[in-house]
C-alpha cells in the first residue's frame, strides 16, 4: 500500500475517534475499523501521527475537556464521566500531568480570549468599534463534506509551506477528477484551539467540498460536525500585515462582539472559506463557532 493510502485509512480512524470520545477506543477497536491487523494499525498509527494510539485519544480527550472548561461552568465530574475517565481522580490525574494543573485551578485561571464570570482572570479591555462592527455577520453552516488533506501546524505568521502544497494537491484532483462544480468551496478547517495547545500542534485540513462520499486513494472522504451557528467576517489575504490584522479581529470577536452578543465560543471546528477574485486577490470568510 501506498502512504497516502495508509493516511486515508488513519484519517478515517480518527473522525471515527472525535465522534465517539465516550466509546470503546481501543487498539482492538480502532484497527478493525481500520481493517488492519492491532500489530500493523500500532505501527501506522504512530508513523502518522507521530503517537502511539492510547497518547493520542487520551491528548483528544484532555484538549476536548480543557476547552469546556475555559467556556462552559460545567461540572467537572461531569466532564470526566462524559470523556470516559473511570473516575473523577483519574480524570484529575490525567488532567494535572498534560496540563501542569488541576482542572479546577485550569477553569479558574487559564488566559483565554472571552470572559466569563468565574474565572479569576483579567481580560483586555476594547471598546466598541463601529467600522469593526459592520465586518462581522452571523450565519449558519451544515456539517461539511470534503475530500481533504491534513496538515498538522499553524502559524501565527500565516506561513506554512505545507499547507500551501495540501491545497496544491487539492486543486490538482479538483482539475483531474473534473469534480468542481459551482457549489464547490475550498476551505480551510481547524480542528484544535491554539487556546489549548501549540499552533505548532493544532491540526488542519485543506478542504474542498463534495456533494457525495468520494473514493480515491490518495485523499480523505471527511465530512466534518461543523453544524451550527457561525459568526463570520471576510478579509483580503494580500492586505498589508494580515496575520496582525487578523488577530485585532479576533481579540474584537472574543472579546467584545460575542459579549454584546451574548453569545460564547463553541466547541466545534475553525471554518475559513477561500475565495479568488478577477485580479488576483484572495478573501478569506473566516468563521468561529458560537452558541448562546
Amino acid at each position: 500500500m501506498s502512504v497516502d493510502i495508509y493516511q486515508k485509512q488513519i484519517e478515517g480512524v480518527l473522525e471515527y475517534i472525535e465522534l465517539h470520545m465516550d466509546s470503546d477506543l481501543s487498539l482492538e477497536a480502532l484497527s478493525n475499523i481500520a481493517g488492519f491487523s492491532p500489530y500493523h494499525f500500532h505501527r501506522i498509527f504512530h508513523s502518522i501521527t507521530g503517537k502511539n494510539l492510547h497518547r493520542y485519544v487520551l491528548e483528544r480527550k484532555l484538549n476536548n475537556c480543557a476547552l469546556k472548561l475555559l467556556y462552559e461552568d460545567c461540572d467537572i465530574t461531569k466532564i470526566a464521566m462524559d470523556y470516559g475517565f473511570s473516575s473523577p481522580s483519574a480524570f484529575a490525574r490525567s488532567f494535572k500531568k498534560h496540563f501542569g494543573c488541576t482542572p479546577t485551578r485550569y477553569k479558574r485561571t487559564k488566559d483565554r480570549k472571552h470572559p466569563v464570570p468565574f474565572a479569576d482572570v483579567s481580560f483586555k479591555r476594547i471598546s466598541y468599534d463601529p467600522e469593526m462592527e459592520k465586518r462581522f455577520s452571523e450565519n449558519t453552516l451544515p456539517d461539511l463534506k470534503t475530500v481533504c488533506i491534513g496538515v498538522t501546524g499553524l502559524s501565527e505568521a500565516w506561513e506554512n509551506p505545507e499547507i500551501n502544497k495540501a491545497f496544491g494537491r487539492i486543486f490538482a484532483w479538483l482539475k483531474e477528477s473534473k469534480r468542481y462544480t459551482p457549489d464547490t468551496k475550498i476551505c480551510g478547517i481547524t480542528v484544535d484551539s491554539p487556546e489549548v495547545q501549540e499552533f505548532s500542534s493544532c491540526r488542519y485540513y485543506a478542504c474542498a467540498t463534495v456533494e457525495s462520499p468520494v473514493n480515491d486513494e490518495h485523499l480523505a472522504y471527511r465530512v466534518f460536525q461543523t453544524a451550527g451557528k457561525y459568526i463570520c467576517c471576510k478579509m483580503n489575504r494580500n492586505q498589508k500585515d494580515f496575520a496582525q490584522c487578523f488577530f485585532e479581529h479576533m481579540d474584537y470577536l472574543y472579546g467584545f462582539y460575542m459579549v454584546r452578543q451574548k453569545l460564547s465560543p463553541d466547541n466545534r471546528p475553525f471554518v475559513e472559506f477561500y475565495e479568488r477574485m478577477p485580479n488576483g486577490d484572495i478573501y478569506i470568510r473566516f468563521c468561529v463557532p458560537v452558541k448562546k
